[in-house]
């Protein structure tokens, strides 16, 4: 697979944290999940070492050990969800396309994670409100995400496919703002928009609003 910078900050990140003893995949596996279904069921402030160590059957050193904190374990949590739901291979085969269509891939491919992903990424973002440890994870990731979009705007300036009024980084940034966790919860959760919908309607202002006419796929 081809790489770009962007899809680096998915597919080939490391643990935070991580000693240099590394733990069997296997039970990496079950203490990041462990770490998952508590954030996902029960929220951040459920998430403490102990609870998690005893979940996955390991001792609370251990976890300590290898991912120093709670800060640690929940950014390695969220980092090794990208990895093992497939998102950051399916994002790293959308960029194998041409800038154009690589963007609308990209977006396309956060925005169908993003139902998954999403009672973790509110509860990280509402740790991240309230200062929390887990507003680590939620920092980094979305840093990873802006980044993505980031590289996958600045190719389309590379080729003369961005509108002229735009810049990189606001083009950049305004990608994140459409496709943000919170206002995906918005009008799907709350306003009770379908998921397909949002994301047709995404993907069309952003594809609109940025690309040059003769640029958008597939003819638009």
């Amino acid at each position: 697979m081809t790489r770009v910078k962007g899809t680096l900050a998915f597919d080939t990140c490391q643990d935070v944290g991580m000693s240099t003893t590394d733990l069997s995949a296997e039970t990496r596996s079950r203490i990041l999940s462990a770490a998952w279904a508590r954030v996902r069921d029960q929220g951040v402030a459920a998430v403490t070492v102990k609870d998690v160590a005893s979940d996955a059957g390991v001792s609370r050193q251990l976890v300590y050990f290898h991912y120093r904190n709670r800060a640690g374990l929940l950014t390695a949590m969220a980092r090794n969800h990208d990895r093992t739901s497939g998102f950051a291979d399916r994002l790293g085969a959308a960029w194998e396309r041409p800038p154009a269509e690589a963007f609308e891939a990209v977006v396309r491919e956060w925005l169908g994670y993003l139902p998954e992903l999403l009672p973790v990424a509110r509860a990280l973002e509402a740790a991240a409100i309230t200062g929390d440890a887990g507003g680590e994870a939620w920092r980094d990731r979305m840093d990873s995400l802006r980044a993505v979009f980031r590289e996958a705007v600045e190719r389309l300036g590379n080729t003369g496919l961005l509108r002229p009024d735009w810049t990189v980084d606001e083009a950049a940034e305004w990608t994140w703002s459409q496709v943000h966790p919170g206002t995906y919860a918005h009008l799907v959760a709350e306003c009770g928009w379908p998921a397909a919908r949002f994301a047709d309607r995404a993907v069309e202002t952003l594809v609109s609003g940025l690309m040059a006419a003769e640029a958008t796929p597939r003819g638009r």
